[in-house]
């Protein structure tokens, strides 16, 4: 899908560029500036901005790789961020969560990450997980640690994480190691993708550069993701958004890129518009959407895998407005071929977290993903033969090329979409979609075959946890066999 003329790209590109030559970024922090000055880029330091010569951001996009292969826990190729191949995860890092038994929405705890983990790991259109929602009952000082941890003693599928504070991902790349031979293992073989954001206008903070720096170094895949706010923070304007969210972006690719040549970086964002009479931030508002399907080109223009914050849904509750958002935003990212769709699962401005809303999401992203494949003459051209036994038989139902082709061409989703008439469904019980949400859980949660580690790994992360906590009085939940 195309929304701007490949000239209206170049010249996005050509004047975000610009705008990081003469205006940089500021690091908001005097310790933090000095290491970028330290990696060489110009700075000014009664300004703390850092200006990025146009050789200097052209250097960096031919260093930056043009795919991005996540690995399992056991090293195993899994997920190839590339073209237009798109897969759907979980959104992060939500404050609470909507409580499936209750309807109440409440802070989150370990019991539901490893749940979350459980069910998420069976889905048959989420491609790998990400650290959804953040466990309240350990220090937050070591939360974002606590999420990856969790994951990896629950999944051997590749996951989107990252750090909230500046030491954070250290100890998460020194856990990760331990499924690796070694660093460079890791490097080799990355287990995961983090997410790093600048801070709209063209600011880093002291945790995220300190963070794309700690990545670069460790080798870790980074998402870079600019948090727009249309009209507020940002241009209203699509293109004004466009130049102002592709520069922030190649800031980080720069700055990656002078850390260690070669680090994987994806063109990512989570815009949002800034409703001028609510003062709330819908991420799912229509000229977000542009800005979407806008960054995806200039993603692609400038051969880098791209990710977003799409199928998800702004409102409180799994209704109308739930599938509405999140069916159009997977059907947009599918189209628009984003490589890592961060949303399902996700409500209210991404800071409640719904399980039921995941597996419903989940079918979502089935036929999103469906309608998306490339077409192709399936036996059906010419097509003369084919029209003249429908015309002789009645039907095509028993025919040799429906019989051929109908399971890969004809999608049937799983029960979290009605397709039985009203009879069938009243002889069923008349189940509403909580109903069904609820059995497809715990349908998942029977099927979750338990990924053993060794113990040796859980005593190290821990001790590592503890130590990396400015906490030293408290007991780590438990987490079940």
């Amino acid at each position: 899908m195309q929304l701007l003329e490949p000239a209206l790209v170049d010249r996005i590109v050509h004047e975000s560029m610009a705008v990081l030559e003469n205006t940089g970024v500021l690091i908001e922090d005097a310790e933090t500036f000095s290491k970028v000055r330290a990696l060489g880029l110009p700075g000014d330091e009664s300004s703390m901005r850092i200006r990025f010569p146009r050789a200097t951001l052209e250097q960096a996009l031919r260093d930056a790789p043009k795919a991005i292969t996540l690995h399992d826990r056991e090293g195993t190729p899994h997920s190839h961020l590339a073209d237009d191949r798109t897969h759907f995860v979980p959104a992060s890092s939500a404050l609470r969560i909507l409580d499936r038994k209750t309807d109440q929405v409440r802070d989150p705890l370990t019991a539901d990450f490893v749940e979350y983990v459980k069910v998420c790991d069976g889905l048959d259109h989420i491609a790998y997980l990400s650290t959804a929602f953040i466990p309240t009952d350990v220090p937050k000082d070591i939360a974002d640690a606590w999420r990856l941890y969790l994951h990896l003693t629950h999944s051997k599928k590749p996951i989107v994480s990252g750090a909230f504070t500046a030491f954070g991902v250290r100890p998460m790349a020194k856990m990760m190691e331990c499924f690796r031979s070694d660093k460079q293992d890791l490097i080799d073989r990355p287990m995961s993708i983090f997410t790093c954001c600048p801070n709209t206008p063209l600011r880093w903070s002291e945790d995220s550069t300190q963070n794309l720096i700690d990545c670069a170094e460790a080798g870790i895949p980074i998402e870079v993701v600019p948090v727009l706010l249309l009209g507020m923070i940002s241009p209203c304007t699509l293109v004004g958004a466009l130049v102002l969210h592709t520069a922030e972006v190649l800031s980080g690719l720069a700055i990656a890129q002078t850390v260690r040549p070669g680090t994987p970086v994806a063109f990512g964002g989570a815009p949002a518009s800034f409703h001028m009479r609510l003062m709330t931030n819908p991420m799912t508002a229509v000229e977000v959407l542009r800005v979407y399907c806008g960054y995806a080109q200039i993603a692609k223009h400038l051969d880098l895998p791209s990710q977003a914050y799409l199928g998800l849904g702004d409102g409180k509750f799994n209704d109308a407005q739930a599938g509405a958002e999140s069916g159009i935003g997977m059907f947009l990212a599918a189209m628009a071929g984003f490589n890592s769709v961060s949303g399902p699962g996700m409500l209210d401005y991404v800071n409640c977290f719904s399980l039921e809303k995941l597996v419903f999401d989940d079918e979502l992203a089935g036929q999103a993903l469906h309608f998306a494949r490339p077409t192709t003459i399936v036996d059906d051209l010419p097509a003369g033969p084919l029209i003249e036994e429908l015309t002789r038989d009645g039907h095509l139902l028993t025919s040799e090329h429906t019989l051929a082709h109908w399971e890969d061409e004809l999608y049937i989703p799983g029960i979290m979409v009605d397709r039985t008439n009203r009879e069938q469904w009243e002889n069923a019980g008349s189940p509403t979609q909580k109903d069904r949400a609820a059995k497809r859980i715990e349908s998942l949660l029977a099927d979750y075959e338990p990924q053993p580690i060794d113990r040796e790994f859980a005593q190290f992360a821990q001790d590592l946890l503890r130590g990396a906590s400015s906490e030293t009085d408290f007991t780590f939940p438990s987490i079940g066999k």
